[in-house]
């Protein structure tokens, strides 16, 4: 995402809060490189932006969390569901893919995309509180990621309605919490964010910053389209827990693998993660590309995709 600022001369901090500058940075990125895939993800605040969180930017970064709202559990009471055409961050991603459509039309997938129940929960009472509260608090943990998914699920449809034919799910958090918990309380939400896309006409895609690992059985029971692995893991192993039949994302260090790495380096370390994977993979980084990356490092992946294809 920084990377397609930097490609149009635009401050990524700009990128996060104007539509019309990430489609601009993604259009770019499909005329230089091929890309095939316009997307709307910007930065996890969005959606606790629009509920009344105070966001800190910085030059050309991502933004973060001045004011965590959910000062203490009780104040879920009273917290009210942002609305997507409200006017402010979820409705410039709306508008993202409503100008993508216009311009782009059926050519390319869009992608819309919403956090997921253990990483939103983290944005609106703050990671370590979360976290901490899975085991003190439970209760309230549970009743937060319930609120935070009907809130996603509303966001997605609306998303979908103005075109997106692909929605991520950004749950980043959710690498944080041990197998058994994330199986038996994150896994059955994430679920209904799935369900809720898929009804509405769309794919999904998920993508956990981190370590999976002990999850892949809970995973493969979403039913996502689309599954990210970031590099903490190997293809293989992700492979032989969710099955031949899911599609996989990833997974090259994005620093050490591609921006400090050379292009002949990336091919190979691409052809293993292929060979891993077999069938029904898109090839990846295992998350965000650097912006510092060289180009031809960048034109790397694209080269050996299509020679691969």
């Amino acid at each position: 995402m920084t990377y397609a600022g930097n490609l149009i001369g635009q401050r990524y901090d700009d990128y996060c809060r104007d539509h019309r500058i990430l489609v601009e940075g993604n259009l770019a990125m499909v005329e230089r490189y091929g890309i095939d895939l316009l997307s709307c993800c910007c930065q996890p605040f969005s959606e606790a932006a629009d509920c009344g969180a105070e966001l800190e930017y910085y030059d050309n970064q991502p933004p973060s969390c001045r004011n965590h709202l959910l000062k203490e559990p009780a104040d879920l009471l009273t917290l009210k569901r942002p609305d997507p055409h409200g006017g402010g961050l979820m409705t410039e991603r709306i508008k993202a893919i409503e100008l993508y459509k216009k311009t782009a039309g059926d050519t390319i997938p869009i992608q819309g995309w919403v956090e997921g129940p253990m990483a939103q929960a983290s944005d609106l009472r703050g990671i370590n509180e979360i976290m901490l509260e899975t085991v003190t608090n439970p209760e309230f943990a549970l009743d937060l990621m319930d609120w935070v998914t009907e809130m996603e699920i509303e966001f997605a449809q609306a998303q979908i309605a103005a075109g997106a034919n692909l929605i991520g799910i950004g749950d980043a958090a959710a690498s944080l919490v041990n197998p058994t918990y994330y199986a038996d309380e994150v896994a059955p939400r994430e679920k209904k964010i799935v369900d809720a896309i898929h009804d509405a006409g769309a794919r999904v895609r998920l993508h956990i910053c981190g370590s999976i690992q002990g999850k892949y059985e809970a995973i493969k029971n979403l039913g996502v389209d689309l599954l990210d692995i970031d590099y903490l893991q190997t293809v293989a192993e992700v492979r032989e827990g969710t099955g031949s039949t899911q599609c996989l994302s990833g997974n090259i260090d994005p620093v050490r693998g591609i921006k400090d790495s050379t292009p002949r380096q990336i091919r190979a370390d691409f052809a293993k993660a292929h060979e891993e994977a077999g069938e029904n993979f898109i090839l990846a980084a295992g998350c965000e590309v650097p912006p510092e990356t060289p180009e031809e490092n960048v034109v790397a992946m694209f080269d050996y995709a299509r020679s691969a294809s």
